[in-house]
């Protein structure tokens, strides 16, 4: 278990970018980076992405210590440059898994989600728990989003397609799909950290997010 008051100091020292700042910053990184490698490897389901995830995070904490806030929480501040990284990369198209469940995916994009939020079976117990929830909650934000931005983002995940491909594929204006891809990426970070800051992904919580987003597109309630 970690200490908070620790992982405060230690950012704060960072912080500081006095002469120990750095060894600071190594024993922050050497205490935090177990847990936070297992938060963006729940999100991007691949070790090496993950890996990824945690350099790219620890560069940007290194470059904003100073904008945490003292009196927050210091890992909930931590977790989330992580789970937005991970996000960040799963909407950015940089990394392909193109295998042969095309076809299910074109047809039923709601049926995929099982099979592209599975997690690898190596994990222990515990870990097993925490990506089964991890998974509920990115599962059930998925299903609010529109149609078509869901489909856009399943496609773009599974299959690592750029923009131009999707709208070749979805035979769409690119812009249009740049747009789905956008929207639907916000609307599912937000729905994402919503669930994880309730310590759960109540009906409520969801329903009125997506009340929301149906508000601004100016959907039919």
């Amino acid at each position: 278990m970690l200490d908070e008051q620790e992982i405060r100091r230690l950012l704060l020292r960072t912080a500081a970018r006095d002469e120990g700042a750095a060894e600071a910053f190594e024993r922050l990184y050497r205490l935090a980076s177990p847990l936070l490698l297992g938060v963006a490897r729940r999100v991007v389901l691949r070790a090496e992405l993950a890996e990824e995830v945690l350099h790219d995070s620890f560069v940007k904490i290194w470059n904003t210590a100073r904008s945490f806030d003292p009196l927050g929480p210091p890992l909930g501040w931590l977790t989330a440059i992580v789970r937005n990284r991970a996000l960040d990369l799963v909407a950015s198209h940089e990394h392909a898994r193109v295998d042969s469940y095309h076809a299910q995916i074109d047809k039923n994009p709601d049926a995929a989600l099982d099979t592209i939020f599975d997690f690898s079976s190596d994990l222990g117990a515990d870990e097993a728990l925490d990506a089964r929830r991890s998974r509920d909650f990115l599962r059930r934000c998925l299903s609010e989003l529109a149609a078509a931005e869901r489909q856009a983002l399943v496609l773009a995940y599974e299959h690592g397609l750029s923009h131009g491909e999707l709208a070749a594929h979805l035979r769409k204006p690119l812009g249009t799909v740049k747009t789905w891809i956008r929207r639907g990426m916000g609307q599912l970070r937000e729905c994402v950290e919503l669930c994880f800051a309730a310590g759960a992904a109540p009906a409520a919580v969801l329903s009125g997010s997506a009340g929301a987003r149906r508000g601004e597109r100016g959907d039919p309630a």
